[in-house]
């Protein structure tokens, strides 16, 4: 099923990026306000890369994500989608951190196009192994059902909750949703919260 909605995911990019002009290109990111456009699509071709190579060290760590922008940063973006399609191919067993991580940044990169966001069905299917692995005190409520079996209940919009888990939320926005007790909204994410606001 990964291995599924990694090719998909990677596909559906491609076709967003390319087409877009030089100055899309040098558009930055809200969800990642260190990246360009270019520099997000260096990454996910980077992390293709590294993975079928064996090069995981200091991953999934800012030195390492530093690394694939700085590699990369003169290499045409056709050029960039060709190396991560030809590396996404050679892998049999695609990592759960890496469709996290290529989803998310799909996710990303619609938003700053002003395009429709990821396909609800992708989500959600991650959404609900995130939270039954890895938030096990929660149960999350949303528009399509509730999530998990924990002591915790928090009532949000399923999109906005699998968006701040990957730290595109702020710490403001996650304690407004409507929680059964007080909790700690920093051990609901795998990163940490924004310090600004991010609507999508």
């Amino acid at each position: 099923m990964f291995e599924e909605i990694y090719r998909e995911s990677r596909q559906r990019t491609a076709g967003l990026a390319m087409g877009l002009s030089g100055e899309d290109l040098a558009r930055t990111v809200p969800a990642c306000p260190e990246w360009t456009v270019h520099q997000l699509i260096a990454h996910l071709a980077g992390v293709a890369a590294d993975t079928t190579a064996g090069r995981l060290d200091g991953a999934p760590g800012p030195e390492w994500t530093a690394r694939h922008v700085a590699e990369r940063a003169d290499v045409p973006v056709l050029d960039l989608l060709e190396q991560w399609n030809t590396d996404g191919d050679k892998l049999t067993k695609t990592p759960t951190q890496m469709v996290m991580d290529a989803v998310a940044h799909e996710a990303d990169l619609r938003a700053v196009l002003g395009r429709e966001r990821v396909p609800d069905h992708v989500w959600q299917v991650l959404l609900t192994g995130i939270v039954t692995r890895y938030l096990t005190d929660l149960t999350v409520k949303t528009e399509f059902g509730a999530i998990g079996e924990g002591p915790v209940v928090v009532e949000v919009d399923g999109y906005e909750f699998w968006r701040a888990f990957f730290g595109r939320r702020s710490r403001e926005q996650m304690e407004s949703w409507s929680w059964s007790t007080p909790f700690p909204v920093e051990e609901a994410t795998f990163f940490q919260p924004r310090a600004t606001d991010l609507k999508e």
